[in-house]
């Protein structure tokens, strides 16, 4: 039996989910940015070379966060530091030659030093290394549960390189940690200081601030869904971030690189809805959400390249057409092959893909129309030509995830030895050296063993 008492301040609902209404959160705004140009960089993860690791990047995530909160709005973030929220993490399914040792907390080794090794791990594509470390950092006594910039940092990271090795299933139970990301537990009032209790509310309105970097916010709503089971529950947290957006857009005293910020977030968002719906099978709401998306501006060039995509996976193939016809040339150039594909013209996109690697050499997206072009092969019914280009494209020390994957099937469609040749795959891409493109930390699902 349960007893009525105070509820954790974090499972008390700041709002509810708005009602739909006819145009969408998401649908952008009425362009206030119109008549600018957008070239601000508005990136919220900050690379840096290999000389350059510092430990800082985990406190940069998100540029509009609150600074450090006074005392009287601290916040205590000890319920991510537990160890029994984080799952044990295991190399049993990476073939042996990939393997690396995981990279464990040195004693008396300064944080700073911790996270700067956290930022290599990062930088070289050992993703699940540096999942491994992070929660060792967050389940240590170097972190402070008030430093919430640097515990937001690292549980993000340790979400996201779950996700990148190929362990979405224990990212997405661990995001459950966070539970309900719109409680009042989660905004301060960044107005607190120049207000008093004596002060009318209407003289100094509350400006409420979620102490939550973007990235992991967004990342959160699709891991909870996937933990929950429930789809729709992405779809209603997107539209949540969404309107939060708008509110942000139309904020007066907004400055102008703050509302390119809001402004890429919430196509961003868009896109994103889409992408959910089309994993939901709602494709009618997907094409009619795709058509209301604004992708317009300079900055936009890769939403509407993933607008366009989308469009060919739904079958639109009109709509994907008129995004392309709004592209730069490179990204034209990939419409008429990728449209071929799309209705099932294997033949003509073979022609298409060559004349293109013809006409545009040493472009930067090249292996990936390489592999474009093999896949083709291999549909035309031309398995030896498919196999010397998709080999190729390894030796040239290329080895992003499906092309080890579509390699891995034409060994299996050429061979009755595939076991054999999927294994010395393994060996070769062991070798490559390390360019920080790709994941290093692979499974056995990757090269279909």
């Amino acid at each position: 039996m349960e007893f009525p008492g105070p509820k954790h301040p974090r499972n008390l609902s700041r709002s509810s989910r708005p009602r739909s209404s006819t145009r969408g959160p998401l649908a952008g705004p009425d362009d206030p940015l119109a008549a600018e140009t957008l070239e601000t960089d508005t990136s919220e993860l900050k690379t840096a070379s290999l000389g350059e690791l510092t430990g800082t990047s985990f406190y940069e995530l998100d540029p509009l966060a609150p600074d450090d909160l006074p005392e009287a709005l601290a916040k205590d973030a000890s319920f991510l530091l537990r160890y029994d929220i984080y799952h044990s993490l295991s190399q049993v399914d990476i073939p042996p030659a990939l393997r690396s040792e995981f990279v464990g907390l040195i004693p008396d080794e300064p944080l700073t030093i911790t996270l700067s090794t956290v930022e290599r791990l990062l930088a070289e594509g050992h993703f699940l290394l540096a999942a491994y470390l992070c929660g060792s950092i967050l389940t240590s006594s170097l972190v402070s549960p008030t430093d919430i910039k640097l515990v937001f940092g690292l549980f993000y990271t340790r979400l996201a390189c779950l996700e990148l090795s190929g362990h979405a299933i224990l990212a997405a139970q661990e995001s459950k940690a966070l539970e309900d990301l719109t409680s009042a537990f989660y905004y301060v009032d960044l107005n607190h200081d120049t207000a008093s209790d004596n002060t009318p509310d209407q003289n100094h309105p509350k400006h409420l601030r979620h102490i939550v970097p973007w990235p992991l916010r967004v990342l959160a709503v699709r891991l909870q869904s996937i933990g929950f089971g429930d789809s729709r529950r992405g779809i209603g947290g997107l539209y949540e971030l969404g309107l939060e957006a708008w509110r942000e857009i139309m904020r007066p005293e907004l400055s102008r690189d703050e509302k390119i910020i809001w402004k890429e977030r919430l196509a961003d968002l868009g896109i994103r809805s889409v992408n959910a719906l089309v994993e939901m099978g709602d494709y009618d709401s997907a094409k009619r959400s795709l058509h209301n998306l604004r992708t317009s501006g300079k900055a936009n060039d890769e939403n509407k390249l993933r607008k366009a995509l989308l469009f060919l996976v739904i079958g639109d193939l009109d709509g994907a057409g008129e995004v392309f016809g709004e592209s730069d040339e490179n990204e034209k150039a990939l419409f008429k092959p990728l449209l071929s594909m799309a209705e099932g013209n294997y033949k003509d996109a073979v022609v298409e893909w060559q004349a293109l690697l013809e006409s545009q050499p040493k472009r930067p997206d090249e292996a990936m129309i390489k592999q474009n072009l093999a896949v083709c092969l291999l549909y035309t019914g031309q398995l030896n030509e498919s196999r010397t280009l998709f080999e190729s494209l390894v030796s040239a020390d290329h080895s992003f995830s499906s092309l080890i994957f579509n390699m891995s099937t034409v060994y299996e469609l050429c061979s009755d030895k595939s076991g054999q040749m999927k294994a010395g795959l393994v060996e070769t891409v062991a070798r490559q050296p390390i360019s920080g493109h790709a994941n290093l930390d692979r499974s056995n699902a990757d090269f279909k063993l």
